[in-house]
């Protein structure tokens, strides 16, 4: 019993060291990357341009003109760190099951956070930088909820053996007797 609290708290501590060390180190360049897909989808307009390191300069054609700041928790990287961990030390399977399971569900992450972003920026367009605001708090954090579920369960769906696969049977009381 103590063995297995201490491989218990081990794998806690490596993910916890995963989160932190992930977050830290891969948080510039995961909203860099962010922020050109987010440029690449709202392209057509020209009116959303990237000013600094993260901050996108907006242009609406009939409100006044505003910055909005592509923050460290507005990335995609806390749910992306957060099925990083589950897939390397809660799940069960082989690593490179685990490690595409991983990637398909954090790419769909990755994309539904950058629509995310794009549609924020889209409606401060249309209505100015309260319509940001409101849209991000209300509709963006159901949105990153929805698709972090998504690509949670995603990620199992991928784990998890197929249903045409052959588990062993369960002992029965009658197979002893």
């Amino acid at each position: 019993m103590i063995r297995r609290r201490a491989v218990i708290a081990g794998l806690l501590a490596a993910a916890l060291v995963v989160a932190f060390g992930g977050f830290l180190l891969l948080s510039d360049p995961l909203r860099a990357l962010e922020s050109r897909l987010v440029l690449d989808v709202l392209r057509p307009g020209q009116r959303v341009t990237l000013v600094g390191d993260h901050y996108f300069q907006v242009l609406p054609a009939h409100h006044t003109p505003f910055r909005a700041q592509l923050t460290p928790f507005c990335s995609s990287l806390v749910p992306v760190l957060a099925l990083a961990a589950i897939a390397a030390f809660v799940v069960h399977g082989h690593w490179a099951r685990r490690s595409a399971a991983l990637l398909t569900a954090a790419t769909l992450v990755v994309i539904c956070n950058v629509l995310r972003i794009a549609a924020s920026l889209w409606v401060g367009l249309q209505v100015g930088a309260r319509g940001l605001v409101l849209f991000h708090d209300w509709v963006g954090t159901l949105f990153g909820l929805g698709y972090t579920m998504i690509g949670f369960f995603l990620m199992l769906y991928l784990l998890l053996p197929r249903a045409t696969t052959r588990i062993p049977r369960a002992a029965r009381v009658s197979d002893v007797l």
